[in-house]
């Protein structure tokens, strides 16, 4: 065997001795909790094997992106966000239409590919270059470039639509600029913009796009025809999440999940069937573990140096924070419905991709350089 290719296979075994234990712990707790909720879901029984594979997935694309190291992640950035804009519009063209979308592309055998998910990740990497290489934005001007690079692949992922995936792109642009040195006062234009758009992009969502809008604004006051129809997923959803009570029915035996009155309990409905079954201690455990995640990441940024490790990390936190902060609030109410599943959790294949890809990420580039004693890292760049 050539030498530089046992190195490459040897990288992952040497990075564990510095790799972010923390972080990897609390990504299998959470992995954990969801395979077992996957088994109530399809069983109650052995955890499907269709879920284990794609946990194996999630692994083993953890483990290439350790194997692929920071230097090739930091250089790959642009390509692989050029690429990434590539998929976006091959989709469009010659995707995959399902339930009004077209966002899928099928690879044959019975395997499909969202880029949109790749394009989070690569829309994370070249935030993470941008950044690192013009540190301390201070004004408007000096923001366009790089909230271009997220409004493009943003852009394209509503045009399928998919408008939960386009809104995970916002937050990570904001807090990267912010961690970037940007005060608040300068991005808060970048928040009132898209605000007073708003009302005009109304005339660009579809039929079936403004009745969920309608439902979700009239939540309280739906007639039993509407909570049967447009409301279905809303009231059953919160339906679930309030009849668990303090510790819910049991693992296998909630009444919304036993009885398959809950859609997509196995992808972007995941949370309600939870506290169904676990209550408001398991639901308050679940989200505990899910944004002990989050801010494992965005905590072990902060002891970091090097500019780019410091914002990959951080951005794989905010990847987890912001999906979590969406896919509770639509289950809840507090957001308008829309599909957008929680990573290592949720039954899709290419959500499970894009979270060990980030968790592998933000493990190998972590540990590839030597952490900062300080704990004021970001302040000292800000």
């Amino acid at each position: 065997m050539r030498k530089s290719t046992r190195r490459f296979f040897l990288r992952p075994w040497r990075f564990l001795a510095r790799a972010d234990w923390v972080l990897a712990l609390a990504a299998v707790l959470v992995a954990a909790v969801g395979a077992m909720v996957q088994a109530s879901i399809h069983g109650p029984g052995p955890v499907p094997t269709g879920h284990l594979i794609r946990l194996g997935a999630a692994a083993i694309a953890a483990c290439l992106a350790a194997a692929w190291g920071a230097k090739r992640w930091r250089h790959m950035a642009m390509p692989l966000w050029i690429s990434s804009v590539g998929l976006l519009v091959l989709v469009l063209v010659a995707g995959r239409a399902t339930n009004h979308a077209r966002r899928w592309l099928d690879l044959g055998g019975g395997f499909k590919l969202q880029p949109s998910e790749l394009a989070k990740l690569a829309v994370l990497l070249v935030l993470a270059r941008w950044f690192a290489d013009r540190p301390a934005p201070k004004t408007i001007r000096e923001l366009i470039r790089p909230a271009c690079l997220v409004a493009i692949p943003a852009g394209l992922v509503v045009l399928q639509p998919d408008l939960g995936t386009a809104l995970t792109f916002g937050p990570l642009f904001l807090a990267m600029a912010w961690f970037a040195g940007t005060s608040w006062r300068k991005l808060k234009w970048y928040l009132l913009v898209p605000t007073l758009l708003f009302p005009a992009s109304l005339f660009l969502v579809r039929d079936y796009q403004l009745e969920r809008i309608d439902v979700w604004l009239r939540q309280d006051t739906l007639t039993q025809e509407e909570r049967a129809d447009a409301g279905y997923h809303l009231w059953h959803a919160k339906l679930a999440v309030g009849s668990g009570g303090l510790t819910g029915y049991g693992w296998g035996q909630g009444p919304e999940n036993r009885l398959d009155r809950l859609p997509e309990r196995h992808n972007d409905f995941l949370f309600p069937v939870i506290a169904e079954e676990f209550g408001l201690v398991g639901a308050s455990t679940f989200l505990f573990l899910y944004g002990w995640l989050a801010l494992a990441a965005l905590a072990a940024s902060r002891r970091h140096r090097d500019p780019f490790t410091r914002f990959v990390v951080a951005g794989v936190g905010v990847h987890f924070g912001v999906h979590m902060v969406i896919n509770v609030g639509v289950t809840l109410g507090l957001l308008p419905a829309t599909g957008l599943p929680l990573p290592l959790v949720s039954w899709g294949g290419s959500s499970m991709l894009a979270g060990g890809l980030a968790l592998g990420l933000a493990l190998a580039v972590g540990a590839s350089r030597e952490p900062s004693f300080s704990d004021r890292a970001f302040e000292d760049y800000r």
